[in-house]
């Protein structure tokens, strides 16, 4: 297996976010309640038969993973999704292999400099079933990815261009059988005009999907303990405004950094209440510099079995 390509670097979110801390085929399971979970790990074929074990299946029902434009989802993680029967969240990173690097130009996305890899991308996975779930360029409202819109030559203007040349590669490769995501981050970094997250929008007829990612990383700094609905009820007022469709905790997790992470897991199950189009939440379950997000230990494992059992009701 390759090896895994870096996340987006976290613990430059955590010190972006201490500046100022803050307290056809249809949509899956459109017009349903049950939730489906999942996961992002850096080795999935590894660790999902083993997080399997701990939380039960219905806690991997989506594995999700990253895809430098021009490169193919790995076989072992395609096998894995297939021999799971879990959905298959692809986010697709057009820039250099690594966070921070440029790559082309929003500008140059939408003149078709990624056309042809994100084609033989959508090839490679349109036959999956579940219907896999495409998440291109996310996070746009951040500043360190090559596609952020407040990086020099980028706006959310050639952002929404960009998006519009990625669905037409999209439709044109895979029909509708893959599901196009807009999520961006849950809050905007830097707040500031021109980067606000409706800015990023590219009009609900280019989107299946919508959602948001976020993060606890407790209290650091100058961050402070931000529960899940604090996290994430605003974006999502936001973004259901602009296109009313099932909604997706993109990436989420939490660290036990001033709080209790299992108390933290169990809330989320009780999002529904106040987010009802929510359907999917996926785990970010890693342990890097910006912190401990992995369920393994006992107690986040038995909560996350609770928020499995409250989701499903």
């Amino acid at each position: 297996m390759a090896p895994a390509r870096a996340r987006a670097p976290l613990a430059a979110l955590a010190a972006a976010l201490g500046l100022a801390a803050w307290a056809g085929a249809t949509p899956p399971e459109a017009g349903a309640a049950r939730i489906e979970a999942g996961v992002y790990q850096d080795d999935p074929v590894r660790g999902v038969p083993a997080l399997r074990r701990a939380v039960g299946p219905k806690g991997v029902r989506v594995i999700s993973t990253y895809v430098t434009a021009g490169r193919l989802v790995d076989p072992g993680v395609l096998a894995l999704a297939r021999r799971s029967r879990a959905r298959l969240m692809v986010s697709w990173m057009p820039d250099a292999g690594r966070d921070g690097a440029r790559g082309p130009r929003l500008r140059q996305v939408a003149r078709g400099a990624q056309a042809r890899g994100l084609a033989r991308l959508v090839r490679q996975v349109r036959g999956l079933r579940p219907a896999p779930i495409l998440r291109p360029m996310p996070e746009p409202n951040t500043p360190w990815y090559g596609w952020s819109g407040t990086r020099a030559g980028n706006s959310a203007a050639a952002y929404r261009a960009a998006w519009t040349r990625v669905r037409r590669v999209v439709r044109g490769a895979g029909g509708r059988r893959v599901l196009l995501l807009w999520a961006p981050y849950a809050r905007s970094v830097p707040e500031a005009p021109g980067n606000a997250i409706a800015d990023y929008f590219p009009g609900a007829g280019q989107i299946d999907v919508v959602g948001a990612s976020g993060y606890n990383f407790g209290r650091a700094g100058d961050l402070a303990w931000t529960d899940p609905d604090a996290l994430f009820e605003d974006a999502y007022r936001q973004v259901t405004a602009l296109a009313p469709k099932p909604f997706w905790i993109a990436e989420t997790g939490t660290t036990a950094r001033g709080g209790d992470p299992a108390a933290w897991i169990r809330r989320l199950g009780g999002l529904r209440a106040t987010m009802p189009a929510l359907r999917g939440v996926v785990w970010y379950d890693v342990r890097e510099r910006a912190g401990d997000f992995r369920l393994a230990r006992r107690a986040t494992a038995r909560a996350y079995r609770a928020f499995l059992a409250r989701s499903a009701r």
